[in-house]
């Protein structure tokens, strides 16, 4: 009788939990697709946001000493075909410290579409780090 009643615990706590997981999902989804977003970890994200008529996207960085490579700082439509299309792409060179990319945005996005922001830090053909944003649908 004991052993009946824990397991009946523990399947409604169980249960408890993964509806709790559903609704954070769910809600951390639709709030990165209206408000956009950012990924990465702190030294190195990327970001999208809607300004009005126009979406946005940025870079930051915050390496050490000495950093030297090439941000790449790219726009992608992944509506068209799969895999994606690059709408806009910007290079910048790396910065030592606190930098912010800003290479402008994309005015009257198409409605419907499935934007996402990219940054590429490569490191002299050595290494290349890919951040992503969450996906921003105009």
């Amino acid at each position: 009788m004991m052993k009946s009643t824990i397991g009946r615990a523990g399947v409604l706590c169980s249960g408890l939990a993964v509806a709790a997981a559903t609704v954070a999902v769910s809600t951390g989804t639709a709030s990165a697709a209206d408000n956009g977003g950012c990924g990465g970890p702190g030294y190195a994200y990327v970001c999208i946001s809607r300004n009005g008529g126009t979406v946005d996207y940025t870079g930051h960085t915050d390496f050490a000493n000495g950093a030297t490579g090439t941000i790449h700082l790219w726009l992608w439509d992944y509506t068209e075909k799969p895999g994606g299309v690059r709408v806009f792409t910007t290079d910048f060179p790396a910065a030592t410290g606190p930098q912010d990319y800003r290479p402008g945005g994309l005015a009257n996005p198409a409605p419907g579409h499935d934007y996402k922001a990219e940054m590429r830090v490569d490191w002299g053909g050595k290494k290349v780090d890919v951040y992503l944003s969450p996906d921003m649908f105009a």
